[in-house]
C-alpha cells in the first residue's frame, strides 16, 4: 500500500482511496474517472469534492467533479452531536455515525446501507456507482471502526488483494512487507502494552533479530517487533504461482 498525492500516477492500483478529498486541483476528477473507467475501484467519502485549489466552492452542488464517477449528489451535511450519534445499517450490522453525516441522492448510484435516525433515517449512507469498467464508492458518514474493519475486509475480499500475512492480526499490531528487490522482509509491529499471539502460519521466515527459523503461532511481548525474511524457497514458490507484479492498493 502507498501513500501518494493526487498528481501522482495512478496507472498499475486496484484500489484508490481518497478521504476527505476536500480540495480538487485541475485534472484530478478527470483521472479520477479514467482510473474506474478503466476497471479500478475508488473511494470517496463526506467532505469530498467541496473547493478548488484556491478553496473557492464548486457551484451546481457537491461532490463537484466528482459528481458523475459517484452518481449522486449531495443535498447538506448533518452534524451529529458525540453523545447523540446518528446509525447505519449495512450487511445486516448497525453501526454508530458522529461528526459528520451527509445527506445524498443517488444520480445512478446504488444504495449499500441507510441510516437509521433522525429526519433523514433511510435515506442513502453508502452507495457505489458502476463507472466504464470499475465502481465508486461513497461512504457519506464518518462512521465507527467497526465499520470501516468490515468494509475493507469486504474490499480486500472483493479485490483479492494480497495480504502481508495469511492470517488475521490480533488488535494493536500490523504488518508490512517490504523489498530491496532481491529479497522480502515483513515487519510485525505490537502497539500493545500487552503481549499477543501472532500466527504465522506454515509458510517458514527467518527472524533477523533472532537469528532463527519461525512458523505458527508466536507470542510477541508488549511493543514488540518481529523482523522476518521470507525463506528462498517460500520466495521462489510465491514468484513462480503468481504474476510478477507488484499489486498495488
Amino acid at each position: 500500500m502507498d501513500v501518494i498525492g493526487s498528481d501522482d500516477d495512478f496507472t498499475g492500483y486496484k484500489l484508490l482511496i481518497a478521504p476527505m478529498l476536500y480540495m480538487l486541483r485541475p485534472g484530478v476528477a478527470e483521472r479520477i474517472a479514467a482510473f474506474v473507467k478503466g476497471g479500478g475501484t475508488f473511494v470517496a467519502t463526506y467532505l469530498s469534492g467541496i473547493a478548488n485549489e484556491t478553496d473557492l466552492c464548486f457551484l451546481g452542488g457537491w461532490p463537484g467533479p466528482l459528481r458523475s464517477v459517484l452518481g449522486l449528489w449531495i443535498e447538506e451535511t448533518d452534524m451529529p452531536y458525540d453523545h447523540h450519534p446518528q446509525t447505519v445499517r449495512w450487511q445486516g450490522r448497525t453501526y454508530a455515525a458522529r461528526h459528520y453525516c451527509d445527506i445524498i441522492h443517488p444520480k445512478g448510484a446504488q444504495v449499500l446501507a441507510k441510516y437509521g435516525r433522525e429526519f433523514y433515517a433511510g435515506t442513502p449512507a453508502v452507495t457505489v456507482n458502476q463507472f466504464g469498467k470499475g465502481c465508486a464508492y461513497y461512504i457519506a458518514s464518518r462512521n465507527d471502526s467497526r465499520f470501516l474493519d468490515d468494509f475493507s475486509t469486504t474490499l480486500i475480499r472483493d479485490l483479492k488483494l494480497r495480504p502481508t500475512l495469511a492470517t488475521k492480526l490480533p488488535a494493536g499490531v500490523t504488518a508490512q512487507r517490504r523489498t530491496d528487490g532481491r529479497n522480502e522482509f515483513v515487519f510485525v509491529l505490537n502497539f500493545n502494552p500487552k503481549p499477543v499471539t501472532v500466527n504465522l502460519g506454515r509458510e517458514k521466515y527467518r527472524d533477523l533479530l533472532a537469528g532463527q527459523s519461525r512458523s505458527g503461532a508466536i507470542k510477541l511481548p508488549g511493543y514488540g517487533t518481529l523482523a522476518l525474511q521470507i525463506s528462498c524457497t517460500s520466495l521462489s514458490s510465491n514468484l513462480h504461482s503468481t504474476p510478477r507484479r507488484k499489486d498495488k492498493k
